[in-house]
């Protein structure tokens, strides 16, 4: 098992850390030019060569077209992709759950857990394959204080591609909480199946 902490806690702009301080993946992110390209997230880790060391590349395009990613992690191969074919849904088009096709060709799947965070899950099997989640730090390098980390668990599915989808997902749970006021809300409220709701 792996634990990684974002230091900062922000998507877009972090290290990934270990439990004893060695850094395993850095992001960074370019900003937008005005009439010029897109917001671009770099995910990278230690490696001989830059080009080795570039894990995924996220263009956040505007004006309605969909974001982009470019990585190798899917089979082996340099790929372009829309997050939106990534990242898929099914069933409920409200929903922020997603799923992909691993490395490993299983499907695994992206939900939001009330009272843990996002759980990374094998879709046909169940097994919890990595939280982001909130927890005071009991022992190692940030012993003693209450930070977000990605838990990452063994499994066949590639660690890049764990961070990959991970970092794209909570990007865009944070823009979604940015932009709309009534999901800050909602958030804190019960699930209408539980309480009943206010139907007319």
């Amino acid at each position: 098992m792996i634990d990684l902490y974002l230091v900062p806690n922000n998507p877009e702009r972090t290290t990934l850390v270990s439990t004893v301080g060695v850094a395993y993946y850095q992001v960074t992110t370019t900003k937008s030019q005005p009439f010029g390209g897109p917001a671009i997230s770099r995910i990278r880790k230690p490696a001989d060569t830059e080009g080795e060391s570039i894990v995924a590349e996220i263009h956040w395009r505007r004006w309605g077209a969909h974001p982009i990613v470019r990585s190798r992690v899917f089979d082996g191969s340099e790929q372009e992709l829309l997050v939106k074919e990534l990242l898929y849904k099914a069933g409920n088009r409200f929903s922020p759950t997603r799923y992909f096709l691993g490395n490993d060709d299983e499907v695994y799947r992206w939900k939001i857990v009330k009272g843990i965070g996002s759980v990374l899950s094998n879709n046909s099997t169940g097994t919890e394959v990595a939280r982001y989640t909130q927890d005071d730090i009991k022992d190692g390098f940030f012993k003693g204080e209450k930070k977000w980390y990605l838990q990452i668990q063994p499994s066949t599915l590639s660690v890049d591609m764990i961070v990959t989808t991970f970092m794209i997902m909570e990007k865009k749970r944070r823009d979604r909480v940015a932009d709309h006021h009534v999901v800050r809300v909602s958030e804190h409220d019960e699930d209408p199946a539980e309480g009943g709701g206010a139907e007319s």
